[in-house]
């Protein structure tokens, strides 16, 4: 019954005009959910996994990383980071909303002692649908994650973020930050032959002193580039325990907005929340639990080995791919943004 049923759908969907899907008014919204199981902050012999769903009206797809914490052991044998890459996505049949497997997740990437992360050890299959033949695209371009030093490409917006934070008097107190660096890291479609994919380049940093990420990025998706700024702080939730939250704010360049403050725009952190701007926005809440003491950069530090995490990603004037393709490098990303 349930391949008679999938086989019906298929039919359905090569059925439909070829233009169904872009004559649709998609709404630019992406949920977002992360689940991450992090033993190897106790016992860095095993491994992490990070359980991730993105969705919006188009696609679904999930994700799993299972990652190895990368560590120096007697100064001299050191164990590089590794993430295994694996899961498989489904397009939203528009005509009764049926999901049909499309996309199937393979590879994986390495983080270096200097960071440097490959992203072409990752690849998606494409599975035969309607009258679309089966094919495969890789991702390509790298990242620079922290594992234990300093990204050396985030230099310049660390050297900003630090002396905005220190123009507030006394200077900054702590000067660890946690960098991410993008060098054309292309994501490719999630399935859809309109979506061409995006690559991604600029800098995240994530300033210990205020602990909030400020970002600095370029998506080039379908041949029109993307320049968003903009920063996300970690606060707890206001009245709940064990309960923090990301608020994402994302801003393309406008006559108000043409340079780095963008990155420190922040006013009401109240009424933020409902300010309606051209970028991306999201809001992902994060239940911890089983919290541990590790050290970070030698400062002896409470973090969660669970977390889950649920939100939205919502575009305004910013199409659906660009959001999706945004939230799928979050997923990539989930050992730096909801790890210690």
């Amino acid at each position: 019954m349930q391949f008679k049923s999938l086989t019906l759908a298929t039919l359905l969907l090569a059925a439909l005009p070829a233009s169904a899907f872009a004559q649709a008014v998609v709404p630019p919204n992406v949920d977002f959910t992360a689940s991450a199981t992090m033993p190897s902050l106790k016992d860095p012999s095993r491994k992490d996994v990070f359980a991730v769903t993105i969705g919006d009206a188009q696609v679904k797809t999930a994700l799993e990383l299972t990652c190895s914490a990368g560590y120096t052991q007697f100064l001299v044998v050191r164990s590089d980071k590794a993430c295994a890459v694996a899961g498989s996505g489904a397009i939203v049949n528009p005509a009764n909303q049926a999901q049909l497997p499309r996309t199937q997740y393979s590879g994986g990437y390495t983080v270096t002692a200097d960071g440097f992360t490959d992203g072409a050890g990752m690849s998606v299959n494409y599975l035969a649908l309607g009258k679309v033949a089966p094919s495969a695209a890789a991702f390509s371009g790298s990242m620079n994650l922290k594992p234990q030093v300093t990204s050396t490409g985030a230099a310049a917006l660390t050297k900003t973020v630090l002396e905005n934070l220190g123009q507030g008097g006394g200077g900054v107190i702590d000067e660890r930050v946690d960098t991410v660096d993008l060098t054309r890291l292309f994501i490719p479609s999630a399935g859809l032959p309109s979506d061409a994919g995006c690559t991604w380049s600029g800098n995240m940093v994530f300033a210990y002193q205020t602990e909030s990420w400020f970002l600095d990025l370029k998506a080039n998706c379908n041949n029109t580039e993307y320049v968003l700024k903009g920063n996300m702080p970690w606060t707890d939730t206001p009245g709940v325990e064990a309960q923090t939250q990301y608020d994402l704010t994302l801003t393309l360049p406008s006559a108000e907005a043409t340079s780095d403050d963008a990155l420190f725009a922040t006013g009401d952190a109240n009424s933020d929340l409902f300010a309606t701007v051209d970028g991306i926005s999201a809001q992902i809440i994060m239940k911890e639990s089983k919290m541990v003491t590790v050290d970070i950069d030698g400062v002896p530090t409470e973090t969660p080995s669970q977390v889950d995490a649920s939100g939205q990603f919502v575009g305004t004037n910013v199409p659906v791919d660009v959001v999706r393709s945004l939230a799928t490098l979050f997923g990539l990303l989930s050992s730096n943004l909801f790890g210690a």
